[in-house]
């Protein structure tokens, strides 16, 4: 679901959760219960929620990724090592003779390339690591406030059942105390016996709402639990700060060209639509970069050891003699011949006598590659499209959305308006009825349908009252202000 749709829907949920709901009040706040405010609630909802680290972890993702292609301009260094035993006829790879016995070689070699020229594909995929990042960034920044408009939601809904609860028990015990009032005049002889049967019936009726309206509380802290990653049996309440119907807004004069305007500078999805636009305008000149030839430079260094390896050093002379014919008879010759000693030779020399180097440089030229390099150019001109198609829709939605909740808040504060007129009639009504009870002109039937009628009256109040006051903070949402019941 969209975020915006997102929205659409909590404001019908919350309307429907009020109307779910029968009476209206305050209740008292639970000594050595943990008071959270709304402020405390949205922090701690957002450093816990399973979908904000989600999000969180696409934006490290994309922190890794930016981190690599800045690198990507330094040269790529391998180094490799191989150790061999040799046996039968094999080439010693420090002499390129042939040994027919056992031995033992290692080889190594570090390499070294880096790229001069391809295009400018690492320029734009280090542009592109950095579009990439702040738009996940972004996606953190709008998930975080949905939760807060959430939060507010489940944070209104029970300040209303508690309002509720109240004015339930309220109207219980001014039922009971009228229950008591006629039991008296029964008790005198004013009253007939059966005129406390009505008020028996409303008495009960009145205290099933009572605990109706309780079970609206626990349900509703229940449903702000959830979404705090709470258990459901942490002990909590809330703070019950004086919430008054907004009087800021000037709603007949209200401007959706303004809202929108506001909401399309500050949204992060909107944001975030933006430079992933521009990513896949990178990724057409990164296809296109594909297309042309590169150029790179590279090296290469190694040794190599034998334990095959021998060197062989002139100690001194020796006489010896050899015999020759001249003529048929035999002469002998001396003369001085070398005598060498045999050793092996260290591995820090044979490494440092079989050192070798090498440099080059690479030319690559696309000639024909099966027609890829024309089709990824060709998907990534569709991607920039496709951004644009979604960029368009999700400001069409955005400006909508706005529309409406222009629309219903304007709406909320009308049927406010009227159902506080009617709730200051109903009490005008139940009053002169109750007088009128009391004198015994009026009956009990008479008296309990005031009632009734003057409850409802508050329990429509407060739900226009509510509704309005949501309404409000979803048009502050649009506006980019933070969400505060001060």
């Amino acid at each position: 679901m969209h975020h915006y749709e997102f929205i659409n829907a909590k404001v019908y949920a919350f309307k429907l959760t009020l109307s779910g709901l029968l009476m209206a009040g305050m209740t008292i706040i639970t000594y050595g219960q943990e008071v959270w405010s709304l402020d405390r609630c949205i922090q701690y909802a957002i450093e816990h929620s399973l979908s904000v680290r989600q999000v969180s972890l696409a934006s490290d993702e994309a922190g890794i990724n930016q981190r690599v292609a800045n690198q990507g301009r330094f040269p790529t260094v391998d180094g490799s090592s191989s150790y061999n035993l040799n046996f039968g006829r094999q080439i010693d790879p420090t002499t390129n003779d042939f040994l027919n016995r056992s031995f033992g070689n290692q080889g190594f070699s570090v390499s070294v390339s880096a790229t001069l020229f391809n295009g400018g594909r690492i320029t734009n995929q280090i542009m592109r690591s950095h579009l990439g990042k702040q738009a996940a960034n972004l996606d953190v920044e709008q998930i975080k406030n949905d939760l807060a408009l959430d939060v507010a939601l489940a944070y209104i809904q029970i300040l209303f059942a508690r309002e509720n609860h109240s004015n339930a028990q309220k109207s219980l015990d001014l039922i009971n105390s009228q229950l008591e009032q006629i039991d008296r005049m029964i008790n005198v002889g004013t009253r007939p016996k059966n005129a406390r049967l009505d008020l028996v019936a409303q008495s009960a009726q009145s205290e099933q709402l009572v605990v109706t309206t309780q079970n609206d509380i626990d349900i509703a802290f229940l449903s702000l639990k959830q979404l705090l990653q709470l258990d459901d049996s942490f002990e909590m309440t809330v703070e019950a700060p004086d919430l008054p119907v907004p009087t800021e807004y000037e709603t007949e004069a209200a401007s959706t060209q303004e809202i929108y305007k506001k909401a399309i500078d500050w949204q992060p999805s909107i944001k975030a639509g933006e430079l992933r636009r521009q990513n896949a305008e990178i990724g057409v000149a990164m296809s296109r970069a594909d297309m042309i030839p590169s150029l790179g430079v590279g090296g290469s260094v190694g040794s190599n050891w034998s334990s095959s390896a021998r060197t062989f050093d002139q100690t001194g002379t020796r006489l010896e003699m050899q015999q020759f014919l001249v003529n048929g008879e035999p002469f002998n010759v001396e003369f001085e011949s070398p005598v060498f000693q045999e050793s092996k030779i260290n591995y820090p020399n044979q490494i440092n006598q079989n050192l070798g180097y090498g440099f080059g440089l690479r030319l690559n030229i696309p000639i024909y590659n099966q027609g890829r390099s024309k089709g990824n150019l060709d998907l990534a001109k569709l991607e920039v499209v496709r951004s644009d198609i979604a960029n368009e829709q999700v400001k069409n939605q955005l400006k909508t959305d706005v529309q409406r909740a222009v629309a219903d808040t304007k709406a909320a504060k009308k049927n406010y308006e009227a159902a506080l007129r009617t709730a200051e009639a109903r009490r005008a009504a139940y009053q002169d009825t109750e007088k009128r009870f009391t004198l015994g002109v009026a009956n009990s039937f008479e008296f309990i349908t005031a009632q009734n009628d003057r409850d409802q009256s508050e329990v429509n109040l407060i739900i226009a009252k509510y509704d309005y006051i949501f309404k409000s903070k979803v048009l502050d949402y649009y506006q980019g202000k933070r969400i505060t019941l001060n």
